[in-house]
Protein backbone atom coordinates (compact mmCIF):
# COMPACT_ATOMS: atom_id res chain seq x y z
CA UNK A 1 0.00 0.00 0.00
CA UNK A 2 2.92 2.32 0.70
CA UNK A 3 4.07 1.77 -2.89
CA UNK A 4 0.62 2.67 -4.21
CA UNK A 5 0.54 5.96 -2.28
CA UNK A 6 4.05 6.77 -3.52
CA UNK A 7 2.93 6.27 -7.14
CA UNK A 8 -0.26 8.27 -6.49
CA UNK A 9 1.82 11.11 -5.06
CA UNK A 10 4.06 11.00 -8.14
CA UNK A 11 1.01 11.25 -10.44
CA UNK A 12 -0.33 14.18 -8.43
CA UNK A 13 2.99 15.99 -8.71
CA UNK A 14 2.96 15.54 -12.49
CA UNK A 15 -0.57 16.93 -12.77
CA UNK A 16 0.17 19.94 -10.57
CA UNK A 17 3.34 20.70 -12.50
CA UNK A 18 1.25 20.87 -15.68
CA UNK A 19 -1.07 23.53 -14.18
CA UNK A 20 -4.04 21.89 -15.94
CA UNK A 21 -5.46 20.81 -12.61
CA UNK A 22 -5.82 24.45 -11.62
CA UNK A 23 -7.84 25.08 -14.77
CA UNK A 24 -10.22 22.24 -13.87
CA UNK A 25 -10.67 23.40 -10.30
CA UNK A 26 -11.16 26.97 -11.49
CA UNK A 27 -13.75 25.80 -14.02
CA UNK A 28 -15.60 23.93 -11.27
CA UNK A 29 -15.72 27.06 -9.12
CA UNK A 30 -16.93 29.21 -12.02
CA UNK A 31 -19.70 26.76 -12.92
CA UNK A 32 -20.78 26.47 -9.28
CA UNK A 33 -20.82 30.28 -9.00
CA UNK A 34 -22.97 30.64 -12.11
CA UNK A 35 -25.39 27.96 -10.91
CA UNK A 36 -25.43 29.56 -7.47
CA UNK A 37 -26.39 32.90 -9.02
CA UNK A 38 -29.69 31.49 -10.33
CA UNK A 39 -32.82 32.70 -8.56
CA UNK A 40 -36.06 30.73 -8.71
CA UNK A 41 -39.25 32.68 -7.99
CA UNK A 42 -42.58 30.82 -8.10
CA UNK A 43 -44.91 32.19 -10.75
CA UNK A 44 -48.17 33.76 -9.55
CA UNK A 45 -50.87 31.17 -8.95
CA UNK A 46 -53.19 32.22 -11.84
CA UNK A 47 -50.45 31.93 -14.44
CA UNK A 48 -48.91 28.78 -12.99
CA UNK A 49 -52.21 26.91 -12.76
CA UNK A 50 -53.02 27.84 -16.37
CA UNK A 51 -49.72 26.30 -17.49
CA UNK A 52 -50.30 23.13 -15.45
CA UNK A 53 -53.89 22.42 -16.56
CA UNK A 54 -52.94 22.90 -20.22
CA UNK A 55 -51.27 19.47 -19.97
CA UNK A 56 -54.41 17.66 -18.86
CA UNK A 57 -55.12 16.38 -22.39
CA UNK A 58 -52.62 13.63 -21.52
CA UNK A 59 -54.50 11.12 -19.39
CA UNK A 60 -52.97 8.14 -17.58
CA UNK A 61 -55.37 5.17 -17.47
CA UNK A 62 -55.78 2.73 -14.60
CA UNK A 63 -56.44 5.70 -12.31
CA UNK A 64 -53.05 7.23 -12.99
CA UNK A 65 -51.01 4.05 -12.50
CA UNK A 66 -50.35 3.40 -16.20
CA UNK A 67 -46.86 4.17 -17.44
CA UNK A 68 -48.38 4.86 -20.85
CA UNK A 69 -50.64 7.82 -21.51
CA UNK A 70 -53.48 8.41 -23.90
CA UNK A 71 -54.57 11.66 -25.53
CA UNK A 72 -58.22 12.68 -25.32
CA UNK A 73 -57.91 15.64 -27.64
CA UNK A 74 -60.68 14.26 -29.89
CA UNK A 75 -63.11 15.66 -27.28
CA UNK A 76 -61.24 18.84 -26.25
CA UNK A 77 -61.83 20.38 -22.86
CA UNK A 78 -60.82 23.82 -21.60
CA UNK A 79 -59.62 24.18 -18.00
CA UNK A 80 -59.44 27.65 -16.45
CA UNK A 81 -58.75 28.82 -12.90
CA UNK A 82 -60.49 31.67 -11.12
CA UNK A 83 -59.57 33.47 -7.89
CA UNK A 84 -56.27 31.59 -7.66
CA UNK A 85 -54.19 32.63 -4.69
CA UNK A 86 -51.24 31.15 -2.83
CA UNK A 87 -50.40 31.26 0.86
CA UNK A 88 -47.05 31.66 2.57
CA UNK A 89 -46.89 27.89 3.21
CA UNK A 90 -47.10 27.10 -0.51
CA UNK A 91 -50.79 26.17 -0.45
CA UNK A 92 -52.73 27.27 -3.52
CA UNK A 93 -56.52 27.62 -3.65
CA UNK A 94 -58.64 28.32 -6.71
CA UNK A 95 -61.88 27.54 -8.50
CA UNK A 96 -61.37 25.31 -11.54
CA UNK A 97 -63.85 25.70 -14.40
CA UNK A 98 -64.09 22.88 -16.93
CA UNK A 99 -65.94 23.41 -20.20
CA UNK A 100 -65.97 21.75 -23.63
CA UNK A 101 -64.17 23.46 -26.47
CA UNK A 102 -66.25 24.69 -29.40
CA UNK A 103 -65.67 21.54 -31.50
CA UNK A 104 -66.90 19.34 -28.68
CA UNK A 105 -70.01 21.47 -28.27
CA UNK A 106 -70.85 20.96 -31.94
CA UNK A 107 -70.30 17.19 -31.59
CA UNK A 108 -72.39 17.16 -28.38
CA UNK A 109 -69.64 15.25 -26.56
CA UNK A 110 -68.97 15.60 -22.83
CA UNK A 111 -65.18 15.74 -23.07
CA UNK A 112 -64.57 15.96 -19.33
CA UNK A 113 -66.66 12.91 -18.49
CA UNK A 114 -64.89 11.08 -21.29
CA UNK A 115 -61.45 12.04 -19.88
CA UNK A 116 -62.49 10.80 -16.42
CA UNK A 117 -63.88 7.58 -17.93
CA UNK A 118 -60.60 7.01 -19.79
CA UNK A 119 -58.62 7.61 -16.60
CA UNK A 120 -60.72 5.14 -14.62
CA UNK A 121 -60.29 2.23 -17.06
CA UNK A 122 -57.24 -0.09 -17.43
CA UNK A 123 -54.69 0.86 -20.06
CA UNK A 124 -55.87 -0.32 -23.46
CA UNK A 125 -54.11 -1.44 -26.60
CA UNK A 126 -50.82 0.26 -27.40
CA UNK A 127 -50.99 2.80 -30.20
CA UNK A 128 -50.09 1.43 -33.62
CA UNK A 129 -47.15 3.03 -35.39
CA UNK A 130 -48.60 5.76 -37.67
CA UNK A 131 -45.30 6.17 -39.55
CA UNK A 132 -44.27 4.12 -42.55
CA UNK A 133 -45.84 0.69 -42.76
CA UNK A 134 -45.86 0.04 -39.01
CA UNK A 135 -43.22 -2.68 -39.37
CA UNK A 136 -39.81 -2.78 -37.80
CA UNK A 137 -36.73 -4.42 -39.26
CA UNK A 138 -37.50 -8.12 -39.41
CA UNK A 139 -41.21 -7.60 -39.99
CA UNK A 140 -42.49 -7.57 -36.43
CA UNK A 141 -45.14 -5.00 -35.61
CA UNK A 142 -44.05 -2.18 -33.35
CA UNK A 143 -46.19 -0.52 -30.69
CA UNK A 144 -45.70 2.77 -28.86
CA UNK A 145 -45.99 3.30 -25.12
CA UNK A 146 -49.12 5.32 -25.89
CA UNK A 147 -52.50 3.66 -25.63
CA UNK A 148 -55.65 4.00 -27.65
CA UNK A 149 -58.48 5.84 -25.88
CA UNK A 150 -61.37 3.50 -25.06
CA UNK A 151 -64.79 3.48 -26.63
CA UNK A 152 -67.46 4.98 -24.37
CA UNK A 153 -71.23 4.84 -24.64
CA UNK A 154 -73.62 7.44 -23.28
CA UNK A 155 -74.35 5.09 -20.38
CA UNK A 156 -70.63 4.78 -19.62
CA UNK A 157 -70.29 8.56 -19.40
CA UNK A 158 -73.43 8.92 -17.31
CA UNK A 159 -72.01 6.41 -14.82
CA UNK A 160 -69.05 8.70 -14.01
CA UNK A 161 -69.54 9.98 -10.44
CA UNK A 162 -68.48 13.17 -8.69
CA UNK A 163 -65.94 11.12 -6.72
CA UNK A 164 -64.48 9.86 -10.01
CA UNK A 165 -64.13 13.44 -11.23
CA UNK A 166 -62.44 14.52 -8.00
CA UNK A 167 -60.12 11.51 -8.15
CA UNK A 168 -59.18 12.32 -11.74
CA UNK A 169 -58.29 15.91 -10.88
CA UNK A 170 -56.27 14.79 -7.85
CA UNK A 171 -54.36 12.34 -10.05
CA UNK A 172 -53.69 14.92 -12.76
CA UNK A 173 -52.49 17.63 -10.39
CA UNK A 174 -50.28 15.13 -8.54
CA UNK A 175 -48.78 13.94 -11.85
CA UNK A 176 -48.05 17.38 -13.30
CA UNK A 177 -47.34 19.45 -10.18
CA UNK A 178 -45.24 16.85 -8.39
CA UNK A 179 -47.20 16.68 -5.14
CA UNK A 180 -48.92 13.61 -3.71
CA UNK A 181 -52.63 12.97 -4.18
CA UNK A 182 -53.01 13.49 -0.43
CA UNK A 183 -51.86 17.08 -1.00
CA UNK A 184 -54.73 17.72 -3.44
CA UNK A 185 -58.39 18.26 -2.63
CA UNK A 186 -61.07 18.78 -5.28
CA UNK A 187 -64.78 19.24 -4.60
CA UNK A 188 -67.43 19.70 -7.26
CA UNK A 189 -69.53 22.85 -6.97
CA UNK A 190 -73.23 22.34 -7.60
CA UNK A 191 -75.35 24.52 -9.85
CA UNK A 192 -73.26 24.40 -13.05
CA UNK A 193 -75.07 22.90 -16.03
CA UNK A 194 -73.32 20.00 -17.75
CA UNK A 195 -71.23 19.55 -19.88
CA UNK A 196 -69.53 22.34 -17.87
CA UNK A 197 -68.22 21.75 -14.39
CA UNK A 198 -66.77 23.71 -11.49
CA UNK A 199 -64.51 22.51 -8.68
CA UNK A 200 -62.98 24.02 -5.57
CA UNK A 201 -59.33 22.92 -5.59
CA UNK A 202 -56.60 23.17 -2.99
CA UNK A 203 -52.97 22.19 -3.57
CA UNK A 204 -50.62 21.89 -0.59
CA UNK A 205 -46.87 22.55 -0.92
CA UNK A 206 -47.45 23.38 -4.57
CA UNK A 207 -45.28 26.45 -5.19
CA UNK A 208 -42.10 24.58 -4.24
CA UNK A 209 -43.05 21.37 -6.09
CA UNK A 210 -41.09 20.14 -9.12
CA UNK A 211 -43.80 20.97 -11.64
CA UNK A 212 -44.61 24.50 -10.48
CA UNK A 213 -43.57 27.14 -13.06
CA UNK A 214 -40.90 29.59 -11.93
CA UNK A 215 -39.51 32.94 -12.98
CA UNK A 216 -35.80 32.46 -13.62
CA UNK A 217 -33.08 35.08 -13.06
CA UNK A 218 -29.32 34.64 -13.33
CA UNK A 219 -26.28 36.53 -12.07
CA UNK A 220 -28.10 37.37 -8.84
CA UNK A 221 -31.18 38.87 -10.55
CA UNK A 222 -29.16 40.94 -13.01
CA UNK A 223 -30.52 39.05 -16.04
CA UNK A 224 -34.06 37.70 -16.31
CA UNK A 225 -34.82 34.63 -18.40
CA UNK A 226 -38.58 35.01 -18.07
CA UNK A 227 -41.28 32.90 -16.46
CA UNK A 228 -42.86 29.47 -17.00
CA UNK A 229 -39.62 27.63 -16.17
CA UNK A 230 -40.78 24.52 -14.35
CA UNK A 231 -38.59 23.83 -11.35
CA UNK A 232 -37.82 20.16 -12.00
CA UNK A 233 -37.41 20.64 -15.73
CA UNK A 234 -34.94 23.49 -15.16
CA UNK A 235 -32.91 21.54 -12.60
CA UNK A 236 -32.81 18.60 -15.01
CA UNK A 237 -31.55 20.77 -17.88
CA UNK A 238 -28.82 22.25 -15.72
CA UNK A 239 -27.69 18.91 -14.30
CA UNK A 240 -27.95 17.02 -17.57
CA UNK A 241 -26.14 19.81 -19.42
CA UNK A 242 -23.30 19.77 -16.90
CA UNK A 243 -22.93 16.00 -17.11
CA UNK A 244 -23.49 15.71 -20.86
CA UNK A 245 -21.46 18.65 -22.10
CA UNK A 246 -19.13 20.10 -19.48
CA UNK A 247 -18.66 16.78 -17.64
CA UNK A 248 -19.16 14.35 -20.49
CA UNK A 249 -17.04 16.20 -23.01
CA UNK A 250 -14.95 19.04 -21.63
CA UNK A 251 -13.91 17.49 -18.34
CA UNK A 252 -13.21 14.09 -19.88
CA UNK A 253 -11.04 15.60 -22.60
CA UNK A 254 -9.05 17.60 -20.05
CA UNK A 255 -8.73 14.51 -17.85
CA UNK A 256 -7.40 12.51 -20.79
CA UNK A 257 -4.80 15.22 -21.45
CA UNK A 258 -3.73 15.35 -17.79
CA UNK A 259 -3.33 11.59 -17.37
CA UNK A 260 -1.87 10.92 -20.83
CA UNK A 261 1.59 11.89 -19.55
CA UNK A 262 1.53 9.61 -16.49
CA UNK A 263 2.47 6.34 -18.24
CA UNK A 264 4.96 7.73 -20.85
CA UNK A 265 6.82 9.63 -18.12
CA UNK A 266 6.98 6.46 -16.04
CA UNK A 267 8.32 4.48 -19.04
CA UNK A 268 11.13 6.90 -19.82
CA UNK A 269 14.50 5.17 -19.73
CA UNK A 270 15.82 5.46 -16.23
CA UNK A 271 12.46 6.12 -14.58
CA UNK A 272 11.08 2.63 -14.97
CA UNK A 273 14.49 1.09 -14.21
CA UNK A 274 14.49 2.91 -10.88
CA UNK A 275 10.89 1.86 -10.13
CA UNK A 276 11.23 -1.84 -10.93
CA UNK A 277 14.49 -2.04 -9.04
CA UNK A 278 12.28 -1.81 -5.95
CA UNK A 279 10.24 -4.84 -4.81
CA UNK A 280 7.34 -4.26 -7.21
CA UNK A 281 6.49 -6.06 -10.45
CA UNK A 282 5.78 -4.36 -13.76
CA UNK A 283 2.15 -5.48 -13.82
CA UNK A 284 1.59 -4.23 -10.29
CA UNK A 285 3.33 -0.97 -11.15
CA UNK A 286 1.12 -0.36 -14.21
CA UNK A 287 -2.09 -1.24 -12.38
CA UNK A 288 -1.13 1.06 -9.51
CA UNK A 289 -0.45 3.85 -11.97
CA UNK A 290 -3.83 3.29 -13.64
CA UNK A 291 -5.71 3.22 -10.34
CA UNK A 292 -3.80 6.29 -9.22
CA UNK A 293 -5.06 8.18 -12.26
CA UNK A 294 -8.62 7.11 -11.50
CA UNK A 295 -8.34 8.20 -7.88
CA UNK A 296 -6.92 11.54 -8.92
CA UNK A 297 -9.73 12.23 -11.42
CA UNK A 298 -12.41 10.91 -9.06
CA UNK A 299 -11.39 13.52 -6.49
CA UNK A 300 -11.75 16.32 -9.04
CA UNK A 301 -15.06 14.93 -10.35
CA UNK A 302 -16.48 14.49 -6.86
CA UNK A 303 -15.46 18.02 -5.93
CA UNK A 304 -17.10 19.50 -9.03
CA UNK A 305 -20.36 17.52 -8.95
CA UNK A 306 -20.82 17.95 -5.19
CA UNK A 307 -20.16 21.70 -5.39
CA UNK A 308 -22.65 22.15 -8.23
CA UNK A 309 -25.24 19.97 -6.48
CA UNK A 310 -25.01 22.07 -3.31
CA UNK A 311 -25.33 25.28 -5.33
CA UNK A 312 -28.36 24.20 -7.39
CA UNK A 313 -30.08 22.57 -4.42
CA UNK A 314 -29.62 25.63 -2.23
CA UNK A 315 -30.95 28.00 -4.88
CA UNK A 316 -33.85 25.79 -6.00
CA UNK A 317 -34.77 24.63 -2.49
CA UNK A 318 -34.93 21.12 -3.87
CA UNK A 319 -32.48 18.67 -2.29
CA UNK A 320 -32.28 15.39 -4.16
CA UNK A 321 -28.98 13.46 -3.98
CA UNK A 322 -29.58 11.53 -7.23
CA UNK A 323 -27.32 13.96 -9.10
CA UNK A 324 -24.41 12.68 -7.01
CA UNK A 325 -24.84 9.27 -8.68
CA UNK A 326 -23.39 10.82 -11.82
CA UNK A 327 -19.97 10.78 -10.12
CA UNK A 328 -19.41 7.01 -10.61
CA UNK A 329 -20.89 7.11 -14.14
CA UNK A 330 -18.49 9.89 -15.15
CA UNK A 331 -15.63 8.01 -13.51
CA UNK A 332 -16.53 4.85 -15.45
CA UNK A 333 -16.61 6.85 -18.69
CA UNK A 334 -13.16 8.19 -17.91
CA UNK A 335 -11.92 4.71 -16.90
CA UNK A 336 -12.83 3.46 -20.40
CA UNK A 337 -10.81 6.21 -22.06
CA UNK A 338 -7.93 5.98 -19.60
CA UNK A 339 -7.62 2.23 -20.21
CA UNK A 340 -7.15 2.86 -23.93
CA UNK A 341 -4.79 5.76 -23.22
CA UNK A 342 -2.72 3.46 -21.01
CA UNK A 343 -2.51 0.80 -23.72
CA UNK A 344 -1.46 3.33 -26.37
CA UNK A 345 1.12 4.80 -24.00
CA UNK A 346 2.67 1.38 -23.31
CA UNK A 347 2.81 0.49 -27.01
CA UNK A 348 4.05 3.89 -28.27
CA UNK A 349 5.59 5.59 -25.19
CA UNK A 350 4.10 8.79 -26.57
CA UNK A 351 1.75 11.06 -24.61
CA UNK A 352 0.73 12.87 -27.81
CA UNK A 353 -0.26 9.59 -29.44
CA UNK A 354 -2.25 8.65 -26.35
CA UNK A 355 -4.12 11.95 -26.41
CA UNK A 356 -4.92 11.92 -30.13
CA UNK A 357 -5.94 8.26 -30.34
CA UNK A 358 -8.01 8.40 -27.14
CA UNK A 359 -9.90 11.52 -28.19
CA UNK A 360 -10.51 10.04 -31.63
CA UNK A 361 -11.78 6.86 -29.95
CA UNK A 362 -14.03 8.95 -27.71
CA UNK A 363 -15.46 10.67 -30.77
CA UNK A 364 -15.96 7.28 -32.46
CA UNK A 365 -17.85 5.92 -29.44
CA UNK A 366 -20.05 9.00 -29.52
CA UNK A 367 -20.83 8.48 -33.22
CA UNK A 368 -21.66 4.79 -32.71
CA UNK A 369 -23.85 5.67 -29.74
CA UNK A 370 -25.71 8.35 -31.69
CA UNK A 371 -26.18 5.98 -34.63
CA UNK A 372 -27.48 3.27 -32.31
CA UNK A 373 -29.99 5.68 -30.76
CA UNK A 374 -31.15 6.86 -34.19
CA UNK A 375 -31.54 3.30 -35.49
CA UNK A 376 -33.49 2.27 -32.38
CA UNK A 377 -35.86 5.19 -32.93
CA UNK A 378 -36.03 4.45 -36.65
CA UNK A 379 -37.07 0.88 -35.92
CA UNK A 380 -40.19 2.33 -34.32
CA UNK A 381 -40.93 5.49 -36.28
CA UNK A 382 -39.58 4.48 -39.70
CA UNK A 383 -38.54 8.08 -40.41
CA UNK A 384 -35.75 7.02 -42.81
CA UNK A 385 -35.09 4.08 -45.10
CA UNK A 386 -31.98 2.30 -43.80
CA UNK A 387 -30.42 -0.83 -45.39
CA UNK A 388 -30.19 -3.98 -43.31
CA UNK A 389 -26.39 -4.00 -43.39
CA UNK A 390 -26.31 -0.63 -41.62
CA UNK A 391 -28.41 -2.01 -38.76
CA UNK A 392 -26.10 -5.04 -38.55
CA UNK A 393 -22.94 -2.92 -38.58
CA UNK A 394 -24.10 -0.51 -35.88
CA UNK A 395 -25.53 -3.29 -33.71
CA UNK A 396 -22.26 -5.23 -33.95
CA UNK A 397 -20.10 -2.21 -33.10
CA UNK A 398 -22.39 -1.35 -30.22
CA UNK A 399 -22.19 -4.92 -28.90
CA UNK A 400 -18.39 -5.14 -28.80
CA UNK A 401 -17.41 -1.57 -27.92
CA UNK A 402 -17.65 -0.05 -24.43
CA UNK A 403 -20.99 1.64 -23.75
CA UNK A 404 -19.80 5.24 -23.51
CA UNK A 405 -22.98 6.76 -24.99
CA UNK A 406 -25.25 4.35 -23.12
CA UNK A 407 -23.88 5.70 -19.85
CA UNK A 408 -24.94 9.16 -20.96
CA UNK A 409 -28.42 7.98 -22.00
CA UNK A 410 -28.99 6.08 -18.76
CA UNK A 411 -27.83 9.04 -16.71
CA UNK A 412 -30.22 11.36 -18.56
CA UNK A 413 -33.08 8.91 -17.99
CA UNK A 414 -32.24 8.74 -14.30
CA UNK A 415 -32.25 12.54 -14.00
CA UNK A 416 -35.53 12.79 -15.91
CA UNK A 417 -37.28 10.32 -13.64
CA UNK A 418 -35.88 12.04 -10.55
CA UNK A 419 -36.42 15.70 -11.36
CA UNK A 420 -39.54 15.78 -13.49
CA UNK A 421 -43.00 15.19 -12.03
CA UNK A 422 -44.28 11.73 -12.92
CA UNK A 423 -46.63 13.08 -15.58
CA UNK A 424 -43.89 15.06 -17.29
CA UNK A 425 -41.53 12.10 -17.16
CA UNK A 426 -44.07 9.76 -18.71
CA UNK A 427 -44.93 12.18 -21.52
CA UNK A 428 -41.30 13.14 -22.21
CA UNK A 429 -40.77 10.26 -24.64
CA UNK A 430 -38.47 8.10 -22.50
CA UNK A 431 -40.90 5.21 -22.93
CA UNK A 432 -40.93 5.27 -26.72
CA UNK A 433 -37.78 3.19 -27.15
CA UNK A 434 -35.99 0.57 -25.10
CA UNK A 435 -33.10 1.72 -22.93
CA UNK A 436 -30.00 -0.38 -22.30
CA UNK A 437 -29.67 -2.04 -18.93
CA UNK A 438 -27.23 -0.78 -16.33
CA UNK A 439 -25.85 -4.29 -15.87
CA UNK A 440 -25.03 -4.83 -19.54
CA UNK A 441 -23.64 -1.31 -19.95
CA UNK A 442 -21.34 -1.59 -16.95
CA UNK A 443 -20.38 -5.21 -17.73
CA UNK A 444 -19.31 -4.58 -21.33
CA UNK A 445 -17.44 -1.43 -20.32
CA UNK A 446 -15.56 -3.20 -17.53
CA UNK A 447 -14.67 -6.05 -19.90
CA UNK A 448 -13.12 -3.53 -22.31
CA UNK A 449 -11.10 -2.00 -19.47
CA UNK A 450 -9.80 -5.41 -18.39
CA UNK A 451 -8.78 -6.29 -21.97
CA UNK A 452 -6.92 -2.99 -22.44
CA UNK A 453 -5.08 -3.34 -19.13
CA UNK A 454 -4.22 -6.97 -19.89
CA UNK A 455 -2.71 -5.96 -23.24
CA UNK A 456 -0.80 -3.15 -21.55
CA UNK A 457 0.62 -5.47 -18.89
CA UNK A 458 1.55 -8.07 -21.53
CA UNK A 459 3.39 -5.52 -23.61
CA UNK A 460 5.13 -3.93 -20.64
CA UNK A 461 6.40 -7.29 -19.40
CA UNK A 462 7.81 -8.08 -22.86
CA UNK A 463 9.93 -4.95 -22.89
CA UNK A 464 13.55 -5.21 -21.95
CA UNK A 465 13.51 -1.77 -20.34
Amino acid sequence: MQQFFAILKDSYREAVDGFVIYVMLGLALVVALIVGSITFTPDPAPRAVAVIVSKFTAVFPDKGKSKAFTAVAQHPVKYSAENAESGTDGTVKFVLDVAPERAAVVDKKDGFRYAVFTWSKPAGEKFKNPFGDGKAKGGEERRFEIVLPPEATAADLAAVTDDDMAGFLKSQFAAFVGVTEADVSAKRVAGVAEPSYRFEVELKRATTARGWPQTLDVFFRQVSLGDDWELGQTVFKIENGLVGWIGGTGTLVISVIITAFFIPNMLRKGSIDLLISKPIGRTQLLVYKYIGGLVFISIITSFTITLVWIAISFRAGYWDPTFLLTIPTLLLAFAILYALSTAVAVFTRSAIASILITIAFMFGLFIVGQAKTFFDVNRVFQVAKVPDWAYTLVDTLHAILPRYKDLDRLTSKLLIETNLPSGEARTSGIGLIDYPSWGMTIGVSLAFIVVMLALSCWKLNKRDN
